[in-house]
């Protein structure tokens, strides 16, 4: 039997098929993102895209820090991209961090579509737009 995990803890961020069709990937707060890992949260993400696709939200803690190198790094082509993963919602949530990762994915783009937002709620609404609906017949 081949059990796929729905949660995983690595040191700088939760993640979680939170449903069908979502991962949450949440940095914790008061750790410094290096690019060790960033790729140990691709790689995870992968495990839990490994079986059906699933679009992802990103969260950043508001007072994110981080090493200047995570930004010059492909973190999906280094360490294998994310499986099944399409869709990316990247919640910044403060100023600074939102042109940071425009800045980012201008210059390591994704094979699947990416949307930079300030805050949570905007980013969860423009996933849900895209997510088949139960049929009531």
């Amino acid at each position: 039997m081949n059990i796929h995990p729905r949660l995983i803890e690595t040191r700088l961020a939760t993640l979680e098929r939170a449903a069908n069709e979502v991962v949450e990937v949440r940095v914790k707060p008061d750790v410094k993102l290096d690019a060790e890992g960033v790729g140990e949260i691709v790689r995870a993400k992968r495990q839990l895209c490994a079986t059906e696709a699933a679009d992802i939200l990103m969260v950043l803690p508001h007072d994110v820090d981080f090493e200047l190198n995570v930004l010059a790094i492909d973190h999906h082509a280094l360490n294998g991209g994310c499986g099944l993963a399409r869709r990316l919602a990247f919640a910044a949530t403060n100023p600074f961090n939102e042109r940071l990762a425009r800045i980012y994915f201008r210059y390591h783009p994704r094979d699947g579509e990416t949307e930079v937002f300030l805050d949570e709620a905007d980013a969860r609404a423009w996933l849900t737009q895209g997510l088949a609906q139960p049929s009531l017949s």
